[in-house]
């Protein structure tokens, strides 16, 4: 019997410090950022859109000139293919196929070479926010902030979105 209300003492002591552990936990101030909202918004401050077509600018102008030529090549095709002699036309159509092979080539490379340089450009901006949240939430005492997508309700007062904004560099 002794050892029966021993082990139900250490229960309640098990218990009640659970509870005030809980209630610890539960006085943690969270916050929440917008990072899908951040990330947009610093691409238009950064325009990163518009370096990247800097970037690939030449690639892309190739790629129209060589979509030209082989409009003009199906063109004289059309019009001059019954005319021609089969050599002729058989050079054309090889030329064609040249010109068209070439052209998925160097649309297949220039698309992969975006989306890899896109992809950078998005991490240096997710680093910029990752550092900015942590600078923020240290600043504001903040103990835990999660994205705002994650966030059922929220005060709007908790909504870090606006400071972290600011606070990239």
């Amino acid at each position: 019997m002794k050892q029966w209300i021993k082990a139900a003492g250490l229960g309640l002591v098990i218990l009640t410090s659970s509870i005030y552990a809980q209630a610890a936990e539960a006085a943690q101030k969270v916050g929440y950022v917008a990072t899908g909202q951040a990330m947009q918004q610093l691409a238009q401050r950064y325009n990163v859109a518009e370096k990247l077509r800097k970037e690939f600018k030449d690639r892309i102008d190739e790629l129209r000139g060589i979509e030209g030529r082989m409009k003009t090549k199906v063109d004289k095709m059309k019009r001059d293919g019954e005319l021609m002699s089969a050599s002729d036309r058989t050079k054309l159509q090889r030329e064609m196929a040249a010109l068209e092979s070439d052209y998925k080539l160097k649309a297949k490379a220039l698309q992969e070479d975006q989306r890899r340089r896109g992809a950078e450009e998005e991490q240096k901006l997710v680093k910029k926010i990752r550092t900015a949240i942590q600078d923020v939430s240290k600043r504001e005492g903040y103990d835990l902030v999660v994205d705002a997508n994650a966030v059922l309700y929220a005060n709007p007062k908790d909504d870090l979105s606006s400071k972290v904004i600011s606070a990239v560099k």
